[in-house]
């Protein structure tokens, strides 16, 4: 056998490791996520009013910090019994949008593209064993495009600024709705960066991805995995166009149960406990991963725009589970909601109601799951005495990223590198291709420990 360690694996934040065992025929026998970062924030919410969490939350991650937002927003207001206006929650769709157009396309582009393109396109003079598939010119163009998508991503942060006043971490989303009311001058100028948006979408990007489904078609087939899939829904399905919730397993699909999620920790470094935060043991045999190991019904469920294309698909429907069927669901999904934004910024009124107004909290206890860019996310709160008392956030990348469980299961990327076979040893892009065809974010992928007296609790 013959170890081969990519480290970092991100071209984002994130200490991503990926370490796999190679046969001496090139075929990939093992594999292992090795989350490295290590941060916490759901301690910080104890003892702090319920409302914090909204803005305490979205520091988990600059990447996809409105998700985290919106979805603490929604936790609220279950908390409440409170629900927003029509126009309030398109408003509300608008920003999250906006952030899952700005991620798709900085994810084609700036971190997925390059892996198939030659070093030279990107001031790098390291030798490469597998040329790129595309001719000088074709990479010449898609290094224009490459270029573009920065002002584009740009753009996109530009919309959700005018409603949230700033990004990353926007002040203009609460639980009781938006403070930033829409008018006429703010509509505009959201259409106005929104429609060059769309067009690039449309014209240059998903023109981008199939031809480059064409050039690299082995990519369908490498990357595979069995095809089980979770996705918690995205957007008000009464208000336009959403995604479902659903899981995906051997063709059969079926509501997402609560009850049903579980947090392995045999091969993390924690140790087995019921309390929260577990407390860290960083010479436990076996672990290798800050990340958890989320299973649903005891299996390792991806995330992620593939997901929500297929679980949304109609029954019986062909599918792929490779690198390239991930990069074009991405893609087809970009579009898709850019579609639906256009919708839905030309059906919210100047004049409506955009802030409700909360009383006590009436339950103690509330769990929101929904879905962010990368995938299915949760968050759960127990209060006390109007104040939390406990904090839980399950994230993307601790579905996606996963190590193994307690069965000795590997999680989703693991899956989909075991049984790889790479064609060159000391160069082999097929591992890149397929973990970033994920669209990792591993500053998502961790909890928390507090050190007191040198030991880690």
């Amino acid at each position: 056998m013959t170890k081969i360690t990519l480290s970092p694996a991100t071209r984002i934040s994130g200490l991503l490791s990926i370490e796999v065992s190679v046969g001496k025929d090139g075929i990939i026998e093992d594999a292992q996520c090795r989350g490295e970062q290590f941060r916490g924030f759901e301690m910080m919410l104890r003892g702090h009013a319920l409302s914090d969490a909204v803005y305490f939350t979205e520091r988990i991650c600059g990447i996809c910090s409105m998700a985290h937002g919106f979805t603490a927003a929604q936790l609220v207001r279950q908390i409440y019994h409170t629900n927003l206006s029509r126009e309030a929650t398109l408003l509300q769709q608008l920003m999250l949008g906006a952030e899952f157009l700005q991620n798709h396309i900085r994810h084609f582009y700036l971190l997925a593209l390059p892996d198939y393109m030659d070093g030279q396109f990107f001031s790098s003079d390291s030798p490469q064993q597998e040329p790129s598939r595309f001719s000088h010119s074709e990479q010449q163009q898609l290094l224009e495009h490459y270029n573009a998508a920065i002002d584009y991503s740009a753009k996109c942060h530009e919309m959700l600024a005018i409603f949230g006043g700033k990004i990353p971490h926007q002040h203009g989303l609460s639980a009781e709705g938006i403070a930033v009311t829409p008018t006429a001058d703010r509509r505009l100028q959201f259409i106005s960066l929104l429609e060059p948006v769309r067009q690039f979408i449309r014209n240059v990007m998903l023109p981008d991805t199939f031809q480059l489904a064409e050039t690299y078609p082995d990519y369908f087939e490498i990357g595979t995995r069995p095809a089980r899939f979770i996705s918690f829904g995205l957007f008000d399905p009464r208000y336009g166009g959403s995604f479902p919730s659903g899981a995906f397993d051997n063709f059969n699909r079926t509501p997402v149960k609560r009850e049903e999620i579980t947090e392995s920790v045999s091969h993390s470094w924690f140790k087995e406990s019921e309390s929260n935060p577990i407390k860290a043991d960083l010479e436990k045999p076996g672990a290798y991963s800050w990340v958890k190991a989320p299973r649903y019904q005891g299996l390792a469920m991806e995330g992620g725009p593939l997901a929500r294309k297929i679980i949304a698909s109609s029954p019986g429907q062909t599918l792929s589970t490779g690198t390239m069927a991930r990069l074009i669901a991405r893609s087809e999904e970009t579009h898709l909601i850019a579609s639906w934004m256009d919708e839905w910024i030309h059906e919210i009124p100047e004049e409506g109601r955009y802030i409700e107004e909360f009383g006590s909290p009436l339950t103690l206890t509330a769990t929101q799951m929904n879905d962010a860019p990368r995938g299915p996310l949760l968050h759960s709160v127990t209060l006390k005495d109007d104040h939390i008392a406990d904090y839980n956030v399950i994230t993307p990348t601790t579905w996606n990223f996963s190590p193994k469980d307690q069965q000795g299961l590997p999680g989703p990327v693991e899956e989909s590198l075991i049984g790889t076979s790479l064609a060159h040893f000391n160069d082999p892009p097929e591992i890149g291709r397929i973990i970033r065809s994920f669209d990792p974010c591993l500053s998502c992928g961790t909890h928390l420990i507090s050190i007191q007296k040198e030991s880690c609790q």
